[in-house]
C-alpha cells in the first residue's frame, strides 16, 4: 500500500526538478527523498522520472501522475496547515530589493493590516529562498523557473538616461557629447549601460566610470549632485525628474527594454490569507486613484 508521503515526496521532486531541491522543501535527507521515490515508481510499476543533467525530468506517466494527485495534495497541505495556525497571524516573510520596497511597496501597504517580515537579495536568490518555504512571496522583475512558483503581473519597469538637471546636453550631435561624459553604475558588469552604448551608440563602453556603487538611491543621488549620468528605472527616479534635480538625456523608450514586475509564491500558498492582503494593497490602490500600475508612475 502507497504511503501519502511517498506521493508528497513526489510532488515536491516534480516542482523542484531535483531530489536535492525536493529534500530542502520537505526538510528530508536526499536518501529518504530517494528511497520513498522508489518505493513509489515500484509501487506503479513504472518510473515517474528520467534522470538528466539538468535534474528530474517526469516522464508520461509522471506528468499523468501528477495530474492526478496535486489538487487533492494541495488541498490536504492547505488543511494540515489550517489545522497548525496559531492564533496571532503569522507575518507574511517578503523578498524584494531595498529601492523598490522603499518607493514601489510601503508607501501602498502603509495603514494596512498587514504583519511583514522583509528580506533584500538578488532576485535567483530570493525566488530559490521562496521555493524552499523562507519566503512566502517575492516581488522582482525577474521570472521564477520552479513549476511550483505561480506569478501575478504588478506593472511595469521602464528606463531612463538621467543626468543632473542643471547640465545643459547640446542639441546635435549628442552622441558624441554622450561618450564624453562620467558615468555612474550600480555595478562593474554595467549591464543597462553596455547594451545601450551597443544599441544606440553603435559601440562597446568605452567611457569613463566615475563611481560605482550597490545602491541605486546612492546612483540617482550621485547623478543629481552632477558626477556624472546613468540610467535609472522610472519608480526611482520620477519624483527627482518632476523637481527638475534630474533631466532625461535620451528617448525613454531607446534606452533599455521595458521589464514587468512579477510577484511570486507558491502555488500552494494561493489561498493564504495574508497573501491575499498583500495583493490587495498592491493592486487596490491602482484601481481606486486610476494610476499607472506599479513602477510606472
Amino acid at each position: 500500500m502507497a504511503d501519502f508521503n511517498w506521493y508528497r515526496n513526489f510532488l515536491a521532486v516534480y516542482r523542484a526538478g531535483s531530489v536535492s531541491g525536493a529534500a530542502r522543501q520537505r526538510n528530508l535527507t536526499q536518501p529518504a527523498v530517494s528511497q520513498q521515490l522508489a518505493a513509489l515508481e515500484s509501487s506503479v510499476g513504472e518510473a515517474l522520472f528520467v534522470r538528466t543533467p539538468r535534474g528530474m525530468r517526469p516522464t508520461e506517466r509522471g506528468n499523468a501522475l501528477y495530474t492526478q494527485t496535486v489538487e487533492s495534495l494541495d488541498r490536504l497541505e492547505r488543511i494540515s496547515r489550517g489545522l497548525k495556525r496559531d492564533i496571532a497571524p503569522r507575518p507574511l516573510r517578503l523578498g524584494t530589493s531595498p529601492e523598490y520596497f522603499q518607493h514601489g511597496i510601503l508607501p501602498r501597504i502603509a495603514g494596512s493590516a498587514l504583519h511583514l517580515q522583509v528580506h533584500f537579495g538578488d532576485s535567483r536568490e530570493l525566488h530559490a529562498q521562496l521555493e524552499l518555504g523562507a519566503l512566502d512571496a517575492v516581488v522582482a522583475t525577474q521570472r521564477p523557473n520552479s513549476k511550483s512558483l505561480e506569478t501575478r503581473a504588478l506593472g511595469e519597469k521602464r528606463f531612463y538616461l538621467v543626468g543632473a538637471g542643471r547640465l545643459r546636453p547640446p542639441t546635435s550631435d549628442r552622441h558624441a557629447w554622450l561618450r564624453a561624459q562620467d558615468w555612474v553604475s550600480y555595478g562593474a558588469d554595467l549591464p543597462l549601460i553596455r547594451r545601450f552604448w551597443t544599441a544606440q551608440l553603435g559601440s562597446r563602453f568605452d567611457g569613463t566610470l566615475a563611481l560605482t556603487v550597490p545602491d541605486l538611491r546612492a546612483v540617482r543621488d550621485a547623478v543629481s549632485l552632477g558626477m556624472g549620468i546613468s540610467i535609472l528605472p522610472d519608480f526611482l527616479c520620477q519624483s527627482a525628474l518632476e523637481a527638475g534635480a534630474l533631466q532625461q538625456l535620451y528617448p525613454s523608450p531607446d534606452v533599455a527594454p521595458v521589464e514587468r514586475w512579477l510577484i511570486a509564491y507558491r502555488e500552494i500558498d494561493a489561498d493564504r490569507a495574508e497573501l491575499g492582503e498583500l495583493l490587495q494593497a498592491l493592486l487596490e490602490p491602482l484601481l481606486e486613484q486610476s494610476v499607472l500600475p506599479i513602477g510606472a508612475m
